[in-house]
């Protein structure tokens, strides 16, 4: 604290105290630290491109200490902790004997409360019941109900710092249906978050002094709203109506979006307005929120609060983390550097969203060819990715498929077909002569197709615009009458970014389900054929006007 603030704060303490004529014996510091969406960032090491990264928990532990030394802390987290990069994935899926990395990192750091993600309940009950099991620390999530009104993970936890009672409150984004298959949360449901906050607020408000929530789920309520409504889901990104409409919180920290909130330093002395936080993802910065309170022998109050976030870019990282590494990174560097096949042209992935390319293509063909599906769907994750000539490496998979999905076969009929293309069609629009990309829309959301042959002219009206549609294999118009098999992710399966339901195909038949992940899909579908070249079939395009 820096000598001018804290003349002012002693000015501002003094006026408020005198105000009221309230006794007080002392004042302390109290700092509530957090992270969010770390996504298996623990080193300082980027293992998509195989080379040292600055971020990671690695480097958020050196500053935690700092703080450590010279005050109390409280250190949460707010949810995708275990899943994300090669790291995760190897210890989630293949060395499961191992203690896991993410849980010996977070206990090393001592996290007080973790609040669990919709990535979490994605790698399924054996991980995260054995990561859950290692932990040091509470799973939180109050709106994780079972049938006898329990639920699944703790709902909260009581701390005490400064001889301050410390309600933590964590609630989890409800609309993991839209995206996740139930068999990986038997019997969880998962509640509105504003109706769980009222009723937790009402119990643990009066026996605390300071009452955190940690949210796995943004502060936007708009993003996300138009998919979970096509699904009758509660809201997705509620932290910002939860803050709004249930008082009782002093604070506020969320999660899932990978939002940095606030841009700059963010100080209250209103204690019924809670303060929000939200520090981004990948461990590239840290939240921190300072409390200041006064006491006496009677009771505690806040007089101030105070939230920024601080760039962990310079820090270096801790001895414990340089220790840890030298137990987990080799095996993962083994792993993401094994040779799969060979690429006989550079293939790029740059403008896959505006054209067919061999990288999609490869995709929808591993798709189709682990399936009997006539049709496939698929996304471009990541416009970045470049595979030179050469070995194909493990690691060229995960730039190519970086979540860990696993493929399903729908049944849907050429009318849905259509629709479901249609909804696809709206990452674009066309005004003042050109092709604009719709902010609103993600660029994981905008699918392509393979075996069918069709069009999308954009100076139609949206749901009139896929056009020409013909089954590739005997080049007659798709049957919008006829069923069809059609193989997509497991996300897009399950009402991932809304175009199953906006296709009226929520409800339909699932055919096939696959027990491998699409990486592993896409892995084995390359040392089968062995090679992978820049032949592109073009089997859709954008129609630009002339």
């Amino acid at each position: 604290m820096s000598k001018k603030f804290f003349i002012a704060l002693s000015l501002i303490v003094c006026g408020l105290l005198f105000a009221s004529e309230i006794e007080f014996t002392k004042l302390d510091t109290l700092y509530i630290l957090q992270t969010t969406d770390i996504h298996g960032n623990i080193f300082a090491y980027d293992y998509f491109l195989d080379e040292p990264a600055q971020r990671g928990l690695a480097k958020i532990h050196t500053r935690i200490k700092e703080y450590r030394r010279k005050y109390e802390t409280v250190l949460v987290d707010c949810g995708d902790m275990i899943q994300g990069t090669p790291l995760t994935y190897y210890y989630n899926r293949i060395d499961t004997v191992s203690a896991h990395p993410m849980i010996e990192a977070m206990n090393i750091m001592e996290y007080d409360a973790f609040t669990v993600g919709n990535h979490e309940i994605e790698q399924g009950t054996d991980v995260y019941n054995r990561c859950r099991n290692q932990s040091d620390f509470p799973w939180l999530s109050a709106n994780s109900t079972l049938e006898n009104d329990s639920t699944y993970f703790q709902p909260y936890i009581i701390i005490e710092r400064n001889n301050l009672k410390i309600g933590i409150l964590g609630l989890t984004t409800p609309a993991i249906p839209m995206w996740l298959d139930d068999s990986l949360y038997p019997g969880i449901k998962w509640q509105d978050m504003i109706e769980t906050a009222s009723k937790y607020v009402k119990i643990l408000r009066p026996q605390v002094d300071i009452l955190i929530g940690t949210f796995h789920s943004g502060f936007d309520e708009t993003d996300g709203a138009e998919k979970t409504k096509l699904m009758d889901l509660p809201t997705d990104n509620a932290s910002g109506l939860v803050a709004i409409q249930v008082p009782g919180f002093d604070l506020i920290f969320g999660g899932h979006s990978h939002n940095e909130l606030p841009m700059k330093k963010s100080i209250s002395v209103d204690e019924n307005s809670p303060l929000q936080l939200i520090s981004g993802s990948w461990g590239r910065k840290l939240g921190v929120a300072e409390i200041i309170t006064a006491s006496n022998a009677d009771s505690s109050w806040i007089i101030q609060k105070s939230v920024w976030l601080e760039d962990i870019k310079e820090i270096q990282t801790s001895e414990e983390f340089i220790d840890l590494q030298s137990i987990y990174h080799q095996a993962v560097l083994d792993y993401i550097r094994k040779e799969i096949g060979t690429s006989k042209d550079t293939l790029s992935s740059a403008k896959s969203r505006l054209q067919d390319s061999a990288l999609m293509q490869l995709i929808n063909q591993a798709q189709l060819d682990f399936t009997d599906a006539d049709i496939s769907f698929a996304a471009c994750f990541n416009t970045n990715v470049n595979i030179e000539p050469g070995p194909i490496k493990v690691k060229d998979i995960y730039k190519l498929y970086p979540y860990e999905n696993y493929l399903y076969v729908v049944s849907m009929t050429g009318q849905q077909i259509k629709d479901f293309l249609e909804y696809s069609s709206r990452y674009y629009y066309w005004e003042n002569g050109k092709l604009q990309t719709n902010q609103n829309i993600k660029g994981y959301n905008f699918d392509m197709a393979e075996g069918i042959s069709y069009s999308i002219d954009y100076t139609k009206k949206s749901g009139d615009r896929i056009g020409n549609i013909l089954l590739s294999d005997s080049a007659s118009r798709l049957d919008l009458n006829k069923k069809y098999k059609v193989a997509m992710n497991s996300y897009r399966a399950s009402g991932g970014g809304g175009h199953l339901p906006a296709a009226g195909a929520q409800e339909n038949e699932v055919l096939f389900k696959s027990n491998l992940e699409m990486r592993n899909i896409l892995a084995e579908y390359i040392m089968k054929i062995g090679f992978i070249e820049n032949i592109v079939d073009s089997n859709w395009k954008i129609i630009i006007p002339q």
